[in-house]
C-alpha cells in the first residue's frame, strides 16, 4: 500500500491540549530556537494531557529532555503504559518521547504529565496506508477559491488582505460566529479529481482572539478545535481525517455560540490523498486526462508530504551521534499484537 506520512507541529490544532499547557517564548526561554520552527508547547501542571487521534501504523511524539523535567505517561488505545522520564542533567532536544508501531487502523493516543515537573512537546509524526498494494499515492490540492469550497453566507467571508501568508496568495477569512464552510470532495473521473481517503484542511493559527471551531465529516459528530496558539503560524493543519473510503465526502466547519467578538478564522487550502482503487477505477490505470490533471493539481500536495518527511529526517539527524531514523528504531519502540 502507498504510504501516507504527516508531521504535526505543536501548533497544529488536531493536537488537542487540556488546560495547563502554554507555548514557549523567546523571552522566557533562550533555547527556543533549539526546537523545530522555534515553537514548543509545555506544561508543569499535574495530569495535563495532549490527545491525538489518527489512522495509521506508526505514531511518534517528540520533545526535549532537560533539567527540571520529569515523569510522564502514555495511554494508547485505552491502555496505560509504564512511566517514562523526560529529565536530563544536560539539555537534549528533538528527543523521542514515545513511538510505536501499531496495527493499521484507528488509534487514540494521550500524553499525560505525571507530576508537577515540566514536560514539553515539539511535534508528532504518524504514518498510514492508502489503497491497495502496488498502486501509487494520488495527491491533489484545492485552494480556498476552488469550487468545492462553499462559504456561507458569502457576505460573512472575505479574501485575506495579507496574500503573501497564504498558499497561492489566497485565503478566506471570517469573523462571524454564524458563518459556515462546506467542502465536498466528489467522486468523478471526467474533471479534475477531488476524491480522497485522506483530507487535511489548512489555515492559520494566531495568538489573537481566534475562535474555537467545530468540524464534522459525512454528518458525523462535530469535534471542537482551537486555532489560538502562542504565535501566528500559516499553513497549519486545522483538521485531519482519513480512512474515508470511496464515494463523495463532505466536511463542514461551524463555530460554537459566542457572546463576545470573534477574531479571524482563516482557511487556506485542502490537501487530498487517495489511490486509483478508491477513485472508481477498481485499481485499473488512470485515464490520460486524469493523469494530466493530477500532474498539475498535485504539486503542492506532493511538496507538503515530502516536506513532512524531510523535516522529520532533518530533525532526527540533528544533534550528531543520536539514533538513526532508519526503521524508526528507539528504546521506546513497541509492537502491538491484536
Amino acid at each position: 500500500m502507498p504510504r501516507f506520512a504527516q508531521l504535526f507541529k505543536d501548533t497544529s490544532p488536531p493536537l488537542v491540549w487540556s488546560e495547563g499547557w502554554q507555548g514557549g517564548t523567546s523571552e522566557a526561554d533562550p533555547a527556543l530556537d533549539k526546537y523545530s520552527q522555534a515553537t514548543y508547547t509545555f506544561t508543569n501542571t499535574p495530569n495535563a494531557t495532549m490527545d491525538f487521534e489518527f489512522n495509521g501504523t506508526f505514531i511518534g511524539i517528540y520533545g526535549a529532555k532537560r533539567p527540571g523535567y520529569g515523569l510522564y505517561r502514555i495511554k494508547l488505545d485505552g491502555k496505560l503504559l509504564p512511566t517514562f522520564d523526560a529529565s536530563s542533567a544536560t539539555p537534549l532536544y528533538n528527543q523521542t518521547l514515545f513511538n510505536a508501531t501499531v496495527p493499521n487502523g484507528f488509534h487514540q493516543i494521550q500524553l499525560i504529565n505525571a507530576g508537577n515537573t515540566t514536560l514539553d512537546v515539539d511535534y508528532a509524526y504518524f504514518e498510514g496506508h492508502v489503497g491497495k498494494d502496488n498502486e501509487p499515492l494520488v495527491p491533489s490540492t484545492f485552494q480556498d477559491n476552488d469550487p468545492p469550497f462553499v462559504f456561507s453566507p458569502a457576505s460573512s467571508w472575505h479574501q485575506s488582505p495579507r496574500p503573501g501568508t497564504f498558499s497561492a496568495s489566497t485565503g478566506t477569512i471570517t469573523t462571524d460566529s454564524s458563518a459556515t464552510m462546506v467542502y465536498t470532495f466528489q467522486e468523478t473521473w471526467l474533471t479534475r479529481p477531488s476524491i480522497a481517503d485522506v483530507i487535511l484542511l489548512y489555515g492559520t493559527v494566531t495568538p489573537a482572539n481566534t475562535p474555537a471551531y467545530q468540524v464534522s465529516v459525512d454528518n458525523g459528530p462535530f469535534r471542537t478545535f482551537s486555532a489560538k496558539k502562542a504565535s501566528a503560524r500559516p499553513h497549519q493543519v486545522l483538521y485531519y481525517a482519513s480512512n474515508l473510503g470511496r464515494g463523495t465526502h463532505t466536511l463542514r466547519v461551524k463555530f460554537p455560540p459566542t457572546n463576545g467578538s470573534m477574531g479571524d478564522f482563516a482557511v487556506d487550502f485542502a490537501n487530498l490523498y487517495s489511490a486509483p482503487s478508491l477513485m472508481g477505477g477498481g485499481g485499473k490505470s488512470l485515464p490520460t486526462s486524469v493523469v494530466a490533471g493530477l500532474t498539475i493539481s498535485s504539486v503542492i500536495a506532493i511538496f507538503s508530504l515530502l516536506a513532512s518527511i524531510y523535516l522529520l529526517l532533518r530533525l532526527r539527524r540533528q544533534e550528531s551521534g543520536k539514533k538513526s531514523i532508519v526503521g524508526f528504531k528507539s528504546e521506546t519502540m513497541l509492537e502491538f499484537d491484536h
